[in-house]
């Protein structure tokens, strides 16, 4: 329980810290990881049959499946 209650508000403390530095991060860094946010996974799709590359692709997994 103690453990428990160690571990809470050390988790706590970690999400503080980093809304802290968020907060205080100059305004044109703000800019950069706000432009990031939507950019997604990079995925190097190169010799792998589990990645797909196309909507077509899409399109075919999602009709496969029964969509």
């Amino acid at each position: 329980q103690v453990l428990k209650k160690l571990s809470e508000t050390v988790q706590q403390l970690e999400n503080q810290l980093v809304a802290l530095l968020i907060e205080s991060l100059p305004e044109d860094k703000k800019k950069e990881m706000d432009s990031s946010l939507l950019n997604g996974p990079v995925i190097n799709s190169d010799g792998r049959s589990d990645v797909v590359t196309s909507q077509a692709q899409v399109d075919e997994l999602l009709e496969s499946l029964g969509f």
